[in-house]
């Protein structure tokens, strides 16, 4: 494939400077809505720098991060999916530009939460998972939605996503042994309970994400971020939660059938057309529904936890 360099040219330096920089590693496409959230929320957690590939949007995004001080913006030469669904071209930015950092490699519509994060910021999650000899957190998705149908579900972009979405599916989450490491692959959630998947694909969308990694080049994400290359993970489930449900997306829905753009020719997004064009609206909220309401709601729930030394380690801190 080559050396990274021939696929993406940065704006800046190829290789920022910054030892000891937590890093945050994004490939974005007209994600202008999201995008100001996202980067409060992991910059308030300890993210010091963002690596973001643009995939040729349209919308705006471009010159918001063009604008951000803590951006190292990378445009790419060639269209994301052209390359194994991105896989590869993913793999090779993080070699490039995250190699010895901690990373969190994230969807434009993900927030990363931890145990007690509230408390305890990334910088110190990482030394902790340092000291154990840990390169990685495991995460659950948590589809997150609005109280009403989802065309209400209209964001303002300088607010939080958690103002306009709040509300989650506390289970069932169902847990499915898998071959790529971490060999695990959880499902549930609002996808597995509104929408048919079965005409496309055997299970509803896998929830299994390996977002927070030590990256060593040579490292490899080997299904988007749902699986990696064996590596040391620490005795923790953290959380993305996960704001795809905003008003756009019936339109985001069309243009990835359209396209293609995803995974099996976007035969997830599929299952979620048919639905949708049965002109019957989409309301995500039921009576199971519960509004969040902090990382405590979740370790209770048992949809999060961390070990008894990281339990120590947040009791100490305090």
């Amino acid at each position: 494939m080559g050396d990274v360099g021939d696929q993406v040219r940065g704006f800046g330096p190829s290789a920022p400077q910054g030892a000891g920089e937590i890093r945050a590693c994004l490939v974005v496409r007209d994600e202008a809505l999201r995008l100001p959230s996202l980067l409060a929320h992991h910059r308030a957690l300890g993210v010091d720098r963002f690596i973001v590939v643009d995939d040729g949007s349209t919308d705006g995004t471009l010159a918001f991060l063009q604008a951000q001080p803590d951006v190292h913006l990378v445009q790419a030469e060639f269209r994301y999916e052209a390359r194994h669904r991105g896989v590869d071209w993913l793999n090779h930015i993080l070699d490039a530009f995250c190699d010895g950092h901690w990373t969190l490699t994230l969807d434009a519509d993900e927030l990363f939460l931890f145990p007690s994060c509230e408390q305890v910021g990334l910088r110190a999650l990482c030394g902790h998972l340092d000291r154990h000899g840990a390169r990685g957190v495991m995460a659950l998705m948590i589809d997150m939605y609005g109280p009403g149908d989802v065309s209400e579900a209209v964001h303002a972009p300088m607010s939080p996503l958690l103002q306009t979405c709040p509300w989650f599916d506390p289970g069932p989450y169902h847990a499915v042994r898998a071959g790529p490491f971490p060999h695990v692959q959880f499902s549930g959630g609002p996808r597995a309970r509104m929408f048919d998947f079965s005409a496309y694909q055997p299970r509803p969308p896998v929830l299994t994400k390996v977002p927070l990694v030590k990256w060593a080049r040579g490292t490899r994400y080997v299904m988007s971020t749902h699986a990696t290359t064996p590596l040391p993970l620490y005795p923790m489930l953290a959380a993305l939660l996960h704001f795809k449900f905003l008003s756009d997306f019936p339109d985001r829905v069309a243009r990835a059938v359209a396209e293609g753009q995803y995974y099996g020719g976007s035969r997830e997004y599929r299952a979620y057309k048919d639905l949708l064009d049965r002109g019957e609206g989409l309301r995500l909220r039921d009576e199971r529904s519960v509004r969040f309401a902090g990382t405590r709601q979740l370790v209770d729930l048992e949809i999060m936890y961390a070990d008894a030394a990281y339990d120590a380690f947040v009791a100490q801190a305090r």
